[in-house]
């Protein structure tokens, strides 16, 4: 009698605990879905494009520079920013200006002028930025590759 009066309790006891176990994982699961939703919204996950990705010709496609500075850009964009929380005080951000300058200005003066920014994007040099106006959306100041396109064509004037 005792026996089985142990036996009764014991399945109870593991019934009643896989019960409220499945029951706390549930709220629990739950509870976690709904702070993940919160803390990273999706849109803002976008995964961006090869350098060269739409391009018709060979030469550019499989350009060893070309291959090795758009898998650069590639792997920096889609990875590594994500992880490391990069903010950029420009829009573009700094990674799409130097992959829109390399395809508009050539590698050469796309290299430079993604060093330019690059150098440009920190928190100290915010402060010459003064006299801007950020955008209002975004809240960061628009740099595009098309403000970098007639400096030639200026300075011979």
């Amino acid at each position: 009698m005792l026996k089985s009066l142990s036996r009764g309790l014991f399945i109870i006891i593991v019934f009643s605990y896989c019960i409220t176990s499945l029951a706390q994982e549930r709220i629990f699961k739950s509870d976690i879905e709904r702070i993940n939703a919160q803390l990273s919204p999706q849109p803002n996950q976008i995964k961006r494009t090869y350098l060269y990705k739409d391009e018709p010709s060979k030469f550019k496609k499989f350009n060893p520079v070309g291959l090795l500075l758009g898998g650069t850009l590639y792997l920096y964009q889609n990875i590594v920013s994500k992880h490391i929380s990069a903010d950029c005080l420009y829009t573009p951000s700094c990674s799409e200006f130097s992959k829109q300058a390399i395809m508009q200005e050539g590698i050469l003066k796309g290299i430079i002028l993604s060093i330019n920014r690059v150098n440009r994007c920190n928190r100290i040099a915010g402060v010459d930025l003064k006299h801007y106006s950020p955008d209002t959306k975004t809240g960061r100041f628009p740099d595009p590759v098309s403000r970098y396109r007639n400096v030639r064509r200026h300075n011979e004037e």
